[in-house]
């Protein structure tokens, strides 16, 4: 009984916890043209082109971290990953 219950209970944490990527709302390795209100991480590298001057992207960086998070607010971009 014992050994059910805890194979029970790893197996709920093991679900639980996903272990497949793109959870969440940050795609860190989505390449493409960007959503409107969709958050992307961004690393070193990466870049991001504008399909016009007009278009507005939300920038969130903390110092002290590799990483930066992205957000179309207005307009087209294209994300382009770091080889």
């Amino acid at each position: 009984m014992k050994n059910i219950l805890l194979y029970s209970t790893l197996t709920i944490a093991l679900v639980g916890c996903g272990g497949g990527s793109g959870g969440g709302s940050s795609y860190g390795s989505y390449e493409g043209p960007m959503s409107p209100q969709t958050q992307y991480t961004m690393y070193e590298g990466d870049r991001v082109e504008r399909s016009s001057a007009s278009t507005i992207i939300k920038i969130t960086h903390v110092d002290g971290q590799n990483q930066s998070t992205i957000e179309l607010v207005e307009g087209n971009a294209t994300i382009i990953r770091k080889p």
